[in-house]
């Protein structure tokens, strides 16, 4: 394993889901899904806007 490969982000944006590339068990699968996303940037705005 090169030192590339253990920088290498696991998790990637593909079509607003964040995906797990997991290599040692050698299957992707979806961590959050898009629904999770936009909540998340829901929470994020509203903390960066002082409303919570």
């Amino acid at each position: 394993m090169t030192t590339q490969d253990k920088n290498r982000n696991p998790f990637e944006i593909i079509n607003g889901e964040v995906v797990l590339h997991d290599e040692f068990q050698g299957v992707d699968r979806i961590v959050i899904n898009y629904e999770q996303v936009g909540a998340i940037k829901f929470l994020l705005e509203a903390l960066k806007n002082g409303e919570i």
